[in-house]
């Protein structure tokens, strides 16, 4: 098979975590797998292309898509995982700090969009286009658990734009859905979470794999189910 005829996705915030273990696990089903990292990554999985990128950094992303639509002309699915939780869990109102906020917006929503822009172009040369934000239980405007200021307004206002994007692009044929992969054991879930990132990983490869255009516009978990998680 050549690149053009292999199912292809890219996953960024790949070197750790559930974007780590999910690159492992496409890679071994066969897809052509694409990864970023934003900081150097000693471990490089078998049959992964591997790109430095800052979802920061628009020029960065912008040569990132540019070196992706080289290798494989097209991207059948984008899963914006590269994201972060800057201020300590439940931290109280009157002791954020003003960066905590900054980097979760310029993170978690600014760097989506820009990935999302950049990768357009080559998601609509697919014939089975998929957009997968990675949200979480912590976006919920109306299943409040915690506080999170920052990082759940930054997720929520991602459900916002995945809400809109996936009304716009609904006719070209683009499925655009958040999905929350649970309370998961990584830097960002820590070590009481419930799940490992592998077995995580697995059930989101076969979701992303089953995605149809009905499922756009959904806030969906794991397993490809909606209702579970709220907007």
């Amino acid at each position: 098979m050549t690149l053009k005829k292999q199912p292809s996705i890219l996953i960024t915030g790949a070197n750790r975590g559930i974007g780590k273990a999910l690159a492992r696990c496409c890679a071994q089903k066969r897809w052509v797998t694409h990864a970023t990292y934003r900081s150097q990554n000693n471990e490089r999985l078998d049959k992964v292309l591997y790109y430095e990128m800052d979802v920061t950094h628009e020029e960065q992303v912008k040569q990132t898509i540019e070196a992706i639509r080289q290798r494989s002309g097209h991207l059948d699915v984008l899963v914006n995982n590269a994201g972060v939780f800057p201020e300590p869990t439940d931290c109280p109102f009157i002791d954020l700090e003003t960066a905590w906020w900054q980097e979760a917006l310029q993170t978690n929503v600014l760097g989506t969009f820009q990935v999302i822009r950049a990768a357009l172009p080559l998601l609509k040369a697919s014939q089975r286009p998929r957009i997968v934000n990675m949200s979480s239980g912590a976006s919920s405007l109306t299943q409040r658990s915690g506080r999170r200021y920052a990082y759940g307004a930054s997720k929520a206002a991602l459900n916002h734009m995945t809400l809109g994007l996936a009304d716009e692009v609904k006719q070209e044929g683009i499925c655009v859905v958040a999905l929350s992969p649970g309370w998961v054991k990584t830097d960002m879930g820590g070590n009481q979470a419930e799940l490992s990132a592998k077995d995580v990983a697995e059930e989101l490869e076969k979701t992303i794999h089953q995605l149809k255009l009905s499922h756009s516009g959904q806030f969906l978990n794991r397993f490809g189910q909606e209702g579970v998680y709220h907007w």
